[in-house]
């Protein structure tokens, strides 16, 4: 409860005096650089402040190629600076790029019987010089859904920024369909242990999850919220419900920190983890079951 009223609290930040509406162009040319691909549409027209750029593709050298259906991008700024990108779409297919022969089957299938609905505000607050994600949805097409707000401390609106910031606060929903992981499972136990497959491979998984779990120090993740987490990953794949994460930290995490962990004898280990997690708090919540 204490972290979600730190985000709520965070999240109520006013507008910035003098914000006025950018450009579509502006705002295109700011998810070409978060994204590196290049977003080519249809001729854009203005409704109700929005940049309308519906059957929008977004493609580039190797990478997976995006479509999107319906797509609406605005934006805000002050003083030459863009403060706030916001994103709304549906009907948003990835597939693997016409050259790609690296890309996992599993992951080709996921992709291909899968579509989406996406929702994102990033936007500047000035007051914290932190970055705030609001209102962050993915929904897939079988079920699954993901929501998710966030912030981001010494980062600007530019992708080279947001790679040397720091994650100080993240709020997480995931509502499990039964379906969309079971493949993830099973790609993650064949990582594990290369000559598993199937069942075997999502066993794998989940007892390799759930030893990173027993690595968190009781400081970080008290005793019940770690006893919801095990229950999550025991119902995986197949256990339909919602999974609620909350973290937050002073210092936050960032990309030099989960690199040092990467570097560590033993990432997943309790000395490994509770370097990353020194001041960290962590919330869990597991309902299974999805309302009607």
């Amino acid at each position: 409860m204490r972290l979600r009223l730190w985000m709520l609290l965070a999240l109520m930040a006013g507008p910035v005096a003098g914000e006025t509406a950018a450009g579509c162009d502006t705002v295109v040319a700011a998810v070409e650089s978060f994204t590196g691909l290049s977003l080519s549409f249809p001729p854009a027209a203005l409704e109700d402040g929005w940049c309308v750029l519906d059957g929008a593709r977004l493609t580039g050298d190797g990478a997976p190629q995006v479509s999107v259906a319906r797509l609406r991008l605005a934006g805000t700024m002050a003083e030459d600076e863009l403060l706030s990108v916001e994103i709304d779409g549906a009907g948003l297919r990835v597939r693997p790029a016409l050259n790609d022969r690296d890309m996992p089957g599993w992951l080709r299938d996921l992709l291909r019987l899968q579509s989406a609905e996406v929702h994102l505000l990033v936007r500047r607050d000035e007051a914290t010089g932190r970055l705030v994600l609001e209102g962050g949805r993915l929904g897939l097409s079988g079920g699954g859904e993901l929501l998710l707000t966030a912030e981001v401390a010494e980062a600007r609106l530019s992708a080279g920024s947001i790679l040397t910031g720091r994650v100080v606060a993240l709020h997480l929903e995931w509502t499990n369909d039964g379906r969309t992981l079971r493949p993830v499972m099973e790609a993650l136990g064949a990582e594990v242990d290369p000559g598993m497959s199937g069942t075997q491979a999502v066993l794998a998984a989940r007892a390799a999850l759930l030893g990173v779990v027993h690595a968190i120090p009781e400081g970080n993740l008290p005793e019940a919220d770690g006893e919801a987490l095990e229950r999550f990953i025991a119902a995986l794949p197949q256990g339909r419900g919602r999974l609620v994460l909350d973290f937050g930290a002073e210092t936050g995490i960032g990309a030099a920190q989960l690199g040092l962990l990467a570097l560590s004898d033993d990432p997943a280990g309790p000395e490994a983890l509770a370097r990353l997690l020194s001041d960290a708090a962590l919330a869990v919540d597991w309902q299974p079951g999805l309302a009607p």
